[in-house]
């Protein structure tokens, strides 16, 4: 009785401690006592009760010592007995996957479950397969929490045993439950159900990974993907953006109608172009919306849509193709048909032109990357576009510079200098100065007319042309205090206050 009563206060000790070391130490002695010391059915039933208990500890360290511990049981125990007890183990883990708030927590059951489903019988996986379809449907607002934890199950299937998952209709199954959540989503306004549609994508990427050969030809899911690029949740657009650039990369672009002939980029009409659209209005957001890696990942796909476009102009545009948001005319349809390429890198260039500097980092890095991986002969017709928002910005961030600042120290300066010099070394400097030269001719002569308008304005619409002199001190005054402001603060000092 007092060996049972120590291993009671050290099974608490396990989660309870607040030093780490005591934890570890505490839950190797109690699997080691579940193991090798011999016990009647009931204990071992009342410790492994405990052990599943202290998964709902209040702190977070001692649920993760916790969830720990339970890993090794299940990884340690019997097969027999791991057997007997998998029911017992299984739903208290769906629970904790369900209402757990730490993300740490939550990715150390999913392990856990991931463990229990590899050591388990298929007949054993099959009942808990059947419960993760049941939970799947949908019965009203009480049951999407258990509809995500039905999506977190089959990515878990898919990764733990990717056996079972081909045998049969469960492959099938899997995928018709996907393709009506992602159905359900489309069109989309806001972000409203975004969690649920996030697990069964996250749930395509790992059976795209696992077994590609059941999505190749489901072309309502690729179709669904596209669209769900521009979704508003930052998360839904990178795990979209994940999944089509992953298997983009498996694709020569130049062998595309060879190799990629059942591919939906070329079985879906236009689909190259609405992708190449939809990233573009990934890059094309606010710095507060930017996100680093989604934007990663559209320069990657970006890329690669380049070179399929230019190898294959034809497959480009459905044959109906609307302009989706972008601001395409119709004297326009024609040549862009014609150059699907010229289109992109006039959206580009467009989108790089207004201030913002994540926006134009995004860009700049696309045009290098774009640099790097296509032919001279490729880049030179758009060389006037490439260079445009990158001088301009060059020309925007000097003006700004102040006496003592310097320009190699400045980002914004030093970035598009870097990619000119990458489109002069790729495109030749005969070329690169021949395309330079006209792009400042362009802006001469875009400010010289600037200059003649508004003297004009000043003679024959005087009032408009005060208001506009007015705002324009104001704003540079503005700019002034708001400079200052900013070298005050890397000085360390507060800002001053100002009286309105």
């Amino acid at each position: 009785p007092e060996l049972y009563d120590l291993m009671d206060i050290i099974l608490k000790l396990s989660v309870q401690s607040q030093k780490s070391t005591i934890r570890l130490a505490s839950s190797q002695i109690v699997l080691q006592y579940l193991i090798d010391y011999p016990m009647g059915k009931q204990r071992m039933e009342n410790h492994l009760h405990q052990i599943v208990l202290n998964m709902k500890y209040e702190y977070e360290e001692g649920r993760l010592s916790a969830i720990d511990l339970l890993s090794s049981v299940i990884q340690k125990f019997p097969l027999p007995v791991l057997e007997g007890q998998s029911q017992f183990f299984f739903l208290p883990l769906v629970l904790q996957l369900v209402n757990d708030d730490s993300m740490k927590c939550k990715e150390k059951v999913a392990d856990c479950i991931s463990l229990l489903f590899q050591r388990l019988s298929t007949e054993s996986v099959q009942a808990f397969f059947g419960y993760a379809k049941r939970w799947s449907i949908f019965s009203g607002a009480d049951s999407l929490p258990m509809q995500r934890v039905s999506a977190q199950l089959f990515g878990i299937f898919v990764d733990s045993r990717p056996d079972y998952v081909r045998r049969g209709s469960n492959a099938s199954d899997i995928i018709s439950i996907v393709e009506n959540v992602m159905k359900m989503h489309i069109p989309f306004e806001d972000e409203s159900g975004w969690e649920l549609l996030y697990h069964n994508m996250v749930c395509t990427e790992k059976l795209n990974k696992q077994i590609p050969t059941l999505l190749s030809t489901n072309y309502k899911i690729w179709d669904a993907l596209v669209k769900l690029l521009t979704y508003p949740h930052p998360w839904i657009m990178q795990v979209s953006s994940r999944i089509i650039s992953n298997y983009l990369s498996m694709i020569d672009p130049k062998k595309l109608l060879r190799d990629g002939s059942e591919s939906f980029i070329v079985k879906i009409p236009g689909c190259l172009y609405k992708i190449a659209s939809n990233l573009c209005r990934q890059l094309d957001v606010e710095d507060v919306h930017s996100v680093e890696s989604t934007s990663t990942l559209a320069i990657k796909t970006i890329t690669w849509l380049f070179r399929a476009m230019k190898q294959h102009p034809d497959i480009c545009y459905a044959d109906a193709e609307c302009n989706n948001g972008d601001s395409i005319k119709e004297e326009n349809k024609l040549e862009r048909s014609k150059d699907p390429c010229l289109w992109l890198m006039t959206r580009l260039s467009n989108i790089a032109k207004p201030k913002g500097n994540h926006r134009r980092e995004s860009v700049f890095k696309c045009f290098a990357a774009l640099c790097t991986s296509c032919t001279t002969e490729q880049l030179v017709p758009y060389l006037e576009l490439i260079i445009d928002p990158v001088d301009r910005a060059i020309r925007e961030a000097m003006n700004n510079l102040q006496d003592n600042d310097q320009a190699e120290n400045d980002l914004m300066i030093a970035l598009p200098k870097d990619v000119l010099q990458i489109v002069e070394d790729t495109c030749g400097t005969e070329q690169f100065l021949r395309a330079y030269t006209e792009v400042n001719r362009k802006v001469r002569e875009k400010r010289d007319k600037r200059k003649q308008d508004l003297a004009s304005e000043a003679v024959h619409d005087p009032a408009t042309a005060a208001q506009r002199k007015i705002k324009r001190q104001v704003g540079k005054r503005e700019r002034r205090k708001s400079k200052i402001d900013d070298r005050r603060a890397m000085r360390g000092a507060t800002k001053k206050r100002r009286h309105s």
